[in-house]
């Protein structure tokens, strides 16, 4: 996501989820954190 510039939905689908809202659920899930902040703090360093 971060190399290629591509949002959530485009990601997931690229993975074979068939939601955004479900890729995001299991992303807080399983880090403990939203996926868009966690992009943003990598974006910035």
């Amino acid at each position: 996501m971060l190399a290629e510039r591509l949002d959530a939905a485009t990601a997931s689908f690229q993975v074979g989820y068939e939601s955004p809202s479900q890729f995001s659920r299991e992303y807080n899930r399983l880090f403990g954190a939203p996926l868009l902040r966690d992009i943003t703090n990598l974006r910035q360093t």
